[in-house]
């Protein structure tokens, strides 16, 4: 796609404030991950090296940056006056072409020299969601490559799975969770209206949580799927409302958000009350407050965004996953 006539671009653009630029560059994704990795790992005990926050930090600007980047070649987004989509747009070539090839050629070197074997082989596994989720949501395309794509990702991940060192059980369920999504990817494609039930939101929400979790849930070595399975839940259920909000704002309706919110504090509430009195592992008492801490500031934000611009409302929606991190330490 050729970039858009003189004539149709803009005589004059704002200049991006300075608290914007994170966003710009696609630098908060990796920053939350970071931050909530940290804190599963204070909450379970564990030592994490830098490195795998520096994997996990590149791999998530990768991811957002690759998915971003793709959606800039669509002259609807090419059309948007936002700072973000319009700096997508202008460098769409340079960083597919350059910059994404470096940076998977670091995480490349990272996961056969530096990441422990077990992270890697599930950061491969959860790459494989990842491509699913990014061939299943375009904004422009045939179907028939898209479902080609889908199936030979799916098939080629439950091959993968089956070559994994964790137990037989782990790797049965992680090949239900890829069959699922791959169900659910190929219903999307044959009927559209199946969005209105699986928005992109909770699918991406639920790849980060699964990305944030991922070093905590093998260094880790819990003796059941419960507690990984509902921590992966907790975390879920919270970047959903925030991805919610955030689409719901740019998109001006509030649908289905109050009922999502309720939802997840009631649920926060219920870990946090368990693992205080010792029916679920203790562990999850602090990231069940965090949870609750990230609610109440996104009900606040949510509030507010009506008298806020889309990209305030966004950059106070990202400091209010962050902000209450410390409740974990509690």
């Amino acid at each position: 796609m050729t970039d858009l006539p003189p004539a149709s671009e803009p005589a004059h653009e704002k200049p991006t404030p300075w608290w914007l630029w994170p966003h710009v560059l696609g630098l908060e994704t990796p920053l939350v991950a970071v931050l909530w990795q940290r804190m599963l790992a204070h909450a379970h005990g564990i030592r994490l090296t830098p490195m795998l926050d520096a994997g996990l930090a590149l791999a998530c600007w990768v991811v957002c940056v690759a998915g971003r980047t793709l959606d800039a070649f669509s002259a609807k987004t090419a059309a948007r006056p936002d700072p973000r989509h319009a700096f997508d747009h202008r460098h769409r070539c340079v960083v597919l072409l350059a910059v994404v090839p470096a940076a998977l050629l670091a995480l490349t070197w990272m996961a056969l020299y530096v990441i422990p074997e077990g992270v890697m082989w599930q950061a491969l596994g959860l790459s494989l969601l990842v491509m699913l989720h990014l061939a299943t949501w375009p904004d422009q395309g045939g179907r028939g490559p898209r479902d080609f794509f889908i199936a030979c990702a799916g098939l080629g991940g439950i091959l993968l799975i089956s070559l994994m060192p964790p137990p037989a059980g782990c790797r049965f369920v992680l090949s239900l969770i890829l069959l699922g999504a791959m169900v659910l990817s190929l219903l999307r494609q044959i009927d559209i209206r199946l969005g209105r039930w699986l928005p992109e939101e909770f699918t991406a929400a639920l790849i980060f949580a699964l990305g944030c979790g991922t070093s905590t849930r093998f260094l880790g070595m819990p003796e059941t799927i419960r507690d990984p399975v509902l921590e992966c839940l907790l975390l879920t259920m919270l970047f959903a409302c925030h991805l919610h909000g955030i689409t719901g704002r740019e998109k001006n309706t509030d649908r289905g958000h109050a009922p999502l919110m309720f939802g997840a504090a009631v649920f926060a509430l219920a870990v946090r009350w368990l693992a205080g009195g010792g029916v679920l592992e203790h562990a999850l008492r602090g990231p069940a407050q965090a949870v609750l801490g990230a609610l109440a500031l996104h009900m606040l934000v949510h509030r507010a965004g009506k008298h806020l611009s889309a990209d305030a409302c966004r950059v106070l929606a990202d400091l209010a996953l962050i902000l209450p991190l410390p409740l974990a330490w509690l």
